[in-house]
Formats: C-alpha cells, sequence, structure tokens
C-alpha cells in the first residue's frame, strides 16, 4: 500500500476523500464525516447548509453519469 492511497481515504470511514473548492478555498476530505482539509492541514467542518448543498450536487453528478 502505497502513501498516496491512506491519503486518499478518510480514516475515520474510509471512505474515498473529494477536493472541493469552498468559498475560494481548497479543501480535501470527507462528504460522510464533514471532517476537511485545507492545504495547510488546518481541520475544519463545513456548515450545515453548505454540506446539504455538496450532498445535493454529488447526488446530482451521480445522475449526470
Amino acid at each position: 500500500m502505497t502513501d498516496e492511497s491512506l491519503v486518499a481515504c478518510c480514516q475515520e470511514c474510509k471512505r474515498p476523500l473529494t477536493a472541493i473548492d469552498c468559498y475560494g478555498e481548497r479543501l480535501k476530505g470527507c462528504v460522510t464525516c464533514n471532517i476537511w482539509w485545507t492545504p495547510s492541514d488546518t481541520k475544519k467542518r463545513l456548515s450545515e447548509e453548505d454540506l446539504r448543498a455538496l450532498h445535493l450536487m454529488t447526488r446530482h453528478s451521480d445522475r449526470d453519469d
């Protein structure tokens, strides 16, 4: 297993991480656990409203495939 594969999954739920742009800030994290990291490794959570919007966007993009 490579270091990259360890970084690519959430440490809590083991689901793949997602990269997003949140108001101009690049974040990488888990939609399920709502744990996100900035490029400087600061941990943060999205607001309920932003997380709900992200879930809706994810669901709609799954239908487009």
